[in-house]
Parts: structure tokens; C-alpha cells; sequence
């Protein structure tokens, strides 16, 4: 498990505060998003390459070509349902060797870590590829852009872009690893990212259900093991609620059928290397 959930918060929202109302002052089209107004698809990834470099320097990246060759099919399978305008740059998939811990999270520019903790948890390959496409969801919906805009401010985007600043940059990317996500999503993204994350696993051949279940287990481990997923729920909230909202958008769009497993059946092998499976 990560340590200290709490003081990186607080550490990122004091270091880079003092940009955010620089971002609320801009005036800007009433149609366009905070984190697009400031960040276009070059800057995204420009800026999701430096700050995914920190994080895989502060995090211990999983050594096994076999798990995150997996991950990085079952991804990309994934990316490849989104419209094309929306994914202008490759996306890349990463294991963190963490196998305690239940998380995923996206930097802008398409950069996703996955925890390995996450790998064991998941009862199908369908399961794992519901959290995948929702990470993937937010990052073709913008959602990690606008909120790396909203936490840092503009004027610190600019240092973080333009102002060379190596000791910035790392403190950034410090505090993004200790507390495993960028910021916290608002409702209304997380029900996108659910709402998109669905059209995605349908597209792909995947059994939509499969959300709602992996949100149900969660909220059953909740309970039974709250330290193993402590992390996934800081930026998931309110599982049980949201498995109704993904069962009742399946049925009114009609998403039925679908696959467990597109890949083989490499889950139970991968999770062997990884600890093994979580009931």
C-alpha cells in the first residue's frame, strides 16, 4: 500500500496552488474546458512524458516483459475503440510493482499505471479491461488534462512546460506517485469515464457487466480488505452506486453479450506472477 495517501495531497495543492486562480481569471470560450484551453494535444503529451518519466523513477516499475506485454494488448484493444482525433499520440501502459495495492491512473497525454494489486483482484480479463477502458476514458475525454490544469494552475504549467525547471517537475511527479493518482475526478467525470469506459469494452467484444461486477467485488472488499483497496476508492468513490448506474445504462443501451476473456486464458497465468489471484 501507498503510506501516505493524505500529506501529498496537501504537499501538491501547496506547492502548485498558487497558479489556480490564475486559471479561473482566463477568459476563454464558454464551451472549452479548463485543461483544453491550456493544454493541446502537443503539451499533453509533452507534459505526460516528463511528469510519467518522475513517476516511473519514484515508483518501482514491475521487471516482467510478460505482464506488461499483457497489459499493454489488453490496453491498446482498448485505445483502439476511441475515435481517432481523440488519442493523437500513442498511449502506454505501465505495472507498478505493487501488488498490495488496487489502483490505476492516467497522466495526460496518454500515460497509464496500472498496479499490479490491481492484476490480482480482477476475476476476468473482462474485469481488468472495464478499469483499463475507464483510465483510457479519461484520457480521450480530456478529463486528465483539466484536472492537471485545475490542480497546478496556469502559471505553473507554463514553468512545468516552458521554464526548465528539473526540481519543479520532480516534486510534481513525487507528489503524483506517493498518493497514486493526479486529482481527484469530479462526479461528472467519473459517470463519463463509466458512461465512455462501457462503449469501449462493448466495442471491443468485452461483456459490459463486467464493470458493474468488478465495482460490486470492490465494495464487497471494502469491508473485508478496506487496506487493499483504500487507494482505488480515493479516486472511485461510491462503488455500489455506480454498479447501478453501469447495469442500468447496459440495459437502455441495449450492450449485451460480449467476451470474458479475448486473450487467451493468460489472467490466472499472469496473476501467478503477480502473487497470485484475490477472492
Amino acid at each position: 500500500m501507498k503510506g501516505a495517501l493524505i500529506p501529498p495531497l496537501s504537499v501538491l495543492g501547496l506547492l502548485l496552488g498558487t497558479g489556480c486562480g490564475t486559471v479561473a481569471s482566463v477568459t476563454r470560450p464558454a464551451t472549452r474546458a479548463v485543461g483544453e484551453f491550456v493544454l493541446g494535444p502537443e503539451e499533453a503529451r509533452q507534459l505526460g512524458d516528463q511528469l510519467s518519466a518522475e513517476v516511473r523513477r519514484q515508483e518501482k516499475v514491475l521487471e516482467d516483459p510478460l505482464v506488461q506485454s499483457y497489459v499493454d494488448r489488453l490496453g491498446q484493444r482498448l485505445v483502439a475503440q476511441a475515435p481517432r482525433e481523440e488519442r493523437p499520440y500513442p498511449f502506454q501502459f505501465t505495472v507498478i510493482d505493487a501488488p498490495e495495492t488496487v489502483n490505476a491512473f492516467a497522466l495526460p497525454g496518454g500515460h497509464i499505471f496500472v498496479y499490479s494489486g490491481l492484476l490480482r483482484a480482477a476475476d476476468s480479463e473482462a474485469e481488468l479491461a472495464s478499469v483499463l477502458a475507464h483510465e483510457v476514458a479519461h484520457v480521450t475525454s480530456g478529463h486528465a488534462r483539466q484536472q492537471l490544469a485545475s490542480q497546478v494552475g496556469l502559471s505553473t504549467l507554463q514553468q512545468l512546460l516552458f521554464g526548465n525547471d528539473p526540481g519543479l517537475l520532480a516534486q510534481v511527479g513525487s507528489a503524483i506517485a506517493a498518493q497514486g493518482y493526479l486529482a481527484a475526478y469530479t462526479r461528472g467525470m467519473e459517470r463519463e469515464a463509466d458512461k465512455r469506459g462501457l462503449q469501449f469494452l462493448d466495442s471491443a467484444g468485452y461483456d459490459p457487466a463486467a464493470m458493474a461486477r468488478f465495482f460490486e467485488k470492490l465494495a464487497r472488499m471494502q469491508g473485508s480488505s478496506p487496506n487493499f483497496v483504500s487507494a482505488f476508492f480515493a479516486t472511485h468513490p461510491e462503488p455500489q452506486a455506480r454498479a447501478s448506474e453501469v447495469r442500468s445504462l447496459i440495459q437502455s443501451r441495449g450492450y449485451g453479450g460480449g467476451q470474458q476473456t479475448l486473450l487467451g486464458n493468460e489472467l490466472q497465468r499472469i496473476q501467478a506472477r503477480v502473487g497470485g489471484p484475490v477472492r
